[in-house]
């Protein structure tokens, strides 16, 4: 009898950290990132401080916005165009600059305005360059276990940005060495990022051959998107995130002074929790989109995201049908932590809400990056960016109007339904495009 040929057991796979160069990648996004969200914090903290105004605080992230709409296609071009490596280490000097012109003049209120632009039109470049950067250093068929690592960065950063660095430094040294700490972070960051490879297949490949409008630009996009359900889907999902959590940045301060009875600047201790639903979303969600679809994952996610969102609005009821309807003794782990009960209520919403997020972007991201030509990932990300500010630009304006006029309560509940319906519709109405038959050779 012959052998039988022994079963060659398969090669496991080495983790993606084991990679130096991806390491340091991660590492810049960290401190990038770090020192962006501590700066927009400590801006947010002084236009609540010095107006007291929902409307202000409308105003404020719309200085987020408005650079996206500007600049949200050109960078997706430029991203497409030029070696990214470059462009990472060049913005991240751009943006140690312009904090060091913050340490040199502290900035009034329409300085705080002025200096919110500068920075989130450096990071409408900055961000597609480097979630177009990940694809190019991570494997193909491993980059959803990228795109987890690559956005557990992001919550880091932000965890250290807005957690430590911003609430600690402006409490004890104040903002100009909470300015200075944030320029070295984009200066350590932009060294970083010399260890990367070039980053330039997409240049050398000549993919992007002749110039094109921006109109034409869009319109591709748009119509690779229309064309395309499972992409405009997931596209969807991260837009309504994002219009989301824009809307909600607008209400949160007056939320905590209004409901909750905290001072505006506890706002990232009441949330912290998120950050651990974050981290589970971040590591889970591979294999939950591996095993759901990543398509029906994001979609449920969303969903899961506007509930905790609606949650919001009913911090009293959801009190009551805690400590009354299930028995559970909310109050006197209240008292044990001395935090006030219905703060406790909205730290214990905040880890699904943080977790819904994070699957939604994992899975979502994914879809449109995997789907997506290496030549024109640059411009999906910008598309994606910019659909989502544009449909954030209105609902932020009248969240922070209707929340001086109605009251956050019910704003949270009207921002849950709007979320809501988005993910129903998209998810009921767009319906796979049919397949055109290829036709039978007529022979050689």
């Amino acid at each position: 009898l012959g052998r039988l040929p022994r079963r060659v057991p398969p090669v496991p796979q080495s983790s993606l950290l084991a990679d130096d160069r991806f390491r340091a990648f991660l590492v810049a996004r960290v401190l990038a990132g770090a020192a962006q969200s501590a700066l927009v914090y400590a801006f947010l903290l002084l236009v609540v401080d010095e107006t007291a105004s929902a409307t202000f605080n409308s105003l404020f992230v719309i200085c987020s916005i408005l650079p996206a709409i500007l600049f949200g296609l050109p960078a997706g071009v430029a991203v497409d165009e030029f070696p990214r490596r470059g462009m990472l280490i060049g913005l991240n000097l751009l943006r140690f600059a312009a904090v060091v012109l913050l340490i040199l003049s502290p900035p009034s209120l329409v300085g705080i305005f002025a200096a919110t632009l500068a920075l989130w039109t450096i990071f409408q470049f900055y961000s597609p360059t480097e979630n177009a950067a990940l694809v190019g250093l991570v494997p193909r068929g491993r980059l959803s276990d990228g795109q987890a690592l690559y956005n557990l960065a992001g919550t880091l950063a932000q965890l250290l940005g807005l957690v430590l660095l911003a609430p600690l430094m402006l409490k004890t040294v104040g903002a100009g060495a909470l300015f200075a700490v944030c320029a070295a972070f984009c200066f350590v960051a932009a060294g970083l990022e010399l260890l990367l490879p070039p980053l330039d297949e997409h240049v050398r490949r000549g993919a992007n051959l002749g110039a094109r409008s921006l109109r034409s630009t869009l319109a591709e996009g748009l119509a690779a998107v229309r064309t395309d359900p499972v992409t405009l889907r997931a596209m969807t999902a991260d837009v309504l995130i994002g219009i989301g959590m824009s809307a909600l940045v607008v209400i949160v301060p007056l939320y905590l002074r209004g409901v909750l009875d905290t001072p505006a600047e506890n706002t990232v201790f009441v949330f912290a929790p998120a950050s651990l639903g974050l981290v589970l979303g971040l590591r889970v969600a591979p294999r939950i989109g591996s095993a759901l679809g990543e398509q029906r994952v994001a979609v449920g996610a969303l969903l899961g995201f506007a509930l905790c969102v609606g949650a919001l609005g009913f911090v009293v009821d959801f009190r009551a049908f805690l400590n009354d309807g299930l028995g559970l003794p909310l109050d006197r782990a209240a008292d044990l932590l001395r935090i006030p009960a219905l703060t406790l209520v909205a730290m214990l919403i905040s880890i699904p809400a943080g977790f819904c997020s994070a699957i939604v972007g994992v899975a979502a991201r994914s879809i449109v990056l995997g789907r997506t030509p290496p030549g024109r990932r640059g411009q999906a990300v910008a598309t994606v960016s910019l659909t989502q500010n544009v449909g954030a630009l209105v609902p932020t304006l009248l969240a922070g109007i209707a929340a001086d006029a109605f009251g956050v309560e019910r704003v949270a509940v009207a921002i849950a339904v709007a979320i809501a319906v988005g993910g129903i519709a998209v998810q009921t109405v767009v319906r796979p495009l049919p397949v055109a038959a290829p036709m039978a050779s007529s022979g050689h």
